[in-house]
């Protein structure tokens, strides 16, 4: 977990939430969203960083952006190889 901690603490994503020029972008989130993003912030917290739920939902964001390059099908954890699988039946 100290790496973890360690690469948090010089990542570029948690510097970008804060020294970045930003808008305001607001919206509602179903509780039980609000609930999993409060617990990932105390995770992080328990680590050592100082957090707010804003910072939390701008890493995790930023992530899904990265990381699905907004594909649909990532989005929404589908599984083209399982979807071939299943049509060859």
């Amino acid at each position: 977990m100290g790496d973890v901690v360690t690469r948090l603490h010089n990542s570029q994503e948690l510097h970008m939430a804060h020294q970045e020029a930003s808008k305001q972008f607001s919206f509602r989130l179903p509780e039980g969203l609000v609930h999993r993003v409060e617990r990932c912030a105390n995770d992080i917290r328990a680590s050592g960083l100082d957090v707010t739920r804003a910072d939390v939902v701008r890493l995790l964001l930023k992530h899904a952006l990265d990381t699905t390059n907004c594909r649909l099908d990532l989005l929404l954890g589908h599984n083209k190889s399982a979807k071939k699988a299943r049509r060859g039946r």
